[in-house]
């Protein structure tokens, strides 16, 4: 079986060792490699490609092309103008993958070269899973088809109900949080390291997932401006008057959960007026801050909210264990706070069709205005579904079955995810998968 790797900068190191064991097993093992700086130590076959030149001619725009362009951190973030280099990468990797002829193609959906396989993959029907935290159970990852948040397959396995019960408890009352949001600090030199290695990635050619240092600064500043800015006009708590109180958690950004799987969305201070705009009278939304936040914490967004008087921004000192209580409906496009809200009973609305959506608590909002507005009857008659103890704990297993043992990561990040225990979680997790193929 032929199999092809994609390059992620740190991440291809995560791969590495389980590259290894799948190589001793016979796999023909292929990696398209973007930055050159990071290519695997495990061998295989690599294929390289060039650094393109600027502004390239482009006959005729691809929509998929064009999608993955939308949905560029370095076009939204980073000041990046063109796009030529898009279609370039676009042929290249198709030539690749025509040569190659892979079964399945493994990757993140996070960089624009990863994106472009995908939509190459799709063009071919090659199979493009992305091995990625299913957040809750903690300590588990799922792959995720192509740039989508649905699990393929999955280990099948089931725990007992009162085991699934505690783990509800242990979400519920915050015991447990995903393996994402458990902070591994970099030591100084290792933080140096990485950002010479960047810069020489940048000077070198790679321009394309890698912006400009001093672009990066400027625009840092500015974020830590947008922070002040925002903390000085918002609320320390949500009042505890009669209005109807809708909570949007905004979701840090650059990251796939947005820009990729929420990509309709993406634009989120544009979400967040249309969101005002569809609330009735007597009602808020109120707009929580990530705690780390980013760049989709812009000057725009602070206009928006002090514009509208049915908005109201929260402090970045909020927790959510304290708002969270208030409100009496949240919405997200594809945040971890739907899991904990379906575990909670607390009612939700997704912007993104998910497994989370099996859940009969956790309402998919396809037409924005009306469905939002069928949303907020139901929770005030009380006619919004609650799930049992029992049906939660289902849902907890419906994770479980669709998901693996192994925590994903990048030995930058957090170096236990290079550990023997959690490659051979890996292994074998990457050895189902196949077998099943």
């Amino acid at each position: 079986m032929t199999l092809v790797f994609i390059e992620n900068r740190y991440k291809t190191f995560f791969f590495d060792p389980i590259v290894e064991r799948l190589k001793a097993d016979g796999y023909d093992i292929n990696w398209i490699i973007q930055n050159k700086l990071f290519t695997p130590k495990s061998g295989g076959k690599f294929h390289i490609i060039n650094y393109p030149k600027r502004n390239i001619e482009v006959d005729n725009m691809i929509p998929e092309v064009e999608d993955v362009i939308y949905s560029d951190r370095q076009h939204n973030h980073f000041g990046q103008k063109d796009k030529s280099y898009f279609y370039y990468y676009y042929n290249e990797i198709g030539t690749i993958l025509d040569q190659v002829k892979p079964d399945i193609v493994f990757g993140e959906s996070t960089a624009f070269h990863e994106l472009l396989t995908i939509a190459q993959c799709k063009k071919r029907s090659i199979r493009y899973l992305n091995p990625s935290s299913c957040r809750y159970p903690v300590g588990r990852f799922s792959f995720y088809e192509y740039d989508t948040l649905n699990p393929y397959k999955g280990s099948g396995e089931q725990l007992p109900l009162e085991e699934a019960e505690d783990v509800v408890d242990q979400i519920v009352n915050r015991a447990a949080l995903p393996d994402y949001m458990k902070p591994q600090p970099a030591s100084k030199s290792k933080l140096l390291k990485d950002k010479i290695k960047k810069v020489y990635a940048h000077v070198s050619g790679e321009s394309f997932n890698t912006p400009s240092p001093f672009i990066k600064r400027a625009i840092e500043k500015q974020r830590v401006k947008n922070i002040s800015t925002w903390d000085a006009i918002a609320k320390l708590n949500v009042p505890s008057d009669e209005c109807f109180k809708v909570l949007y958690p905004l979701q840090m950004q650059p990251e796939a959960n947005i820009d990729v799987w929420g990509r309709a969305y993406r634009d989120q201070t544009k979400l967040v007026y249309k969101l005002a705009r569809a609330l009735p009278e007597n009602a808020v939304l109120f707009v929580k801050p990530n705690p780390k936040s980013k760049y989709e914490l812009s000057t725009d967004l602070i206009r928006v909210v002090q514009e509208n008087d049915n908005i109201e921004a929260l402090h970045h000192s909020v927790l959510m264990d304290d708002v969270l209580p208030h409100a009496h409906l949240v919405v997200t496009v594809t945040g971890t706070i739907a899991i904990e809200c379906i575990l909670s009973n607390k009612p939700i609305g997704t912007l993104v069709n998910t497994i989370n959506n099996t859940a009969e608590n956790c309402y998919y909002l396809k037409n924005l205005e009306p469905d939002l507005n069928e949303l907020i009857v139901r929770v005030k008659n009380g006619t919004f579904p609650k799930l049992t103890k029992t049906e939660q704990a289902t849902f907890i297993n419906k994770l479980n079955s669709s998901s693996y043992k192994g925590i994903i990561s990048d030995p930058f990040s957090d170096l236990n995810c290079i550990s023997k225990s959690n490659i051979d979680f890996m292994y074998e997790a990457f050895h189902k998968v196949l077998n099943k193929q």
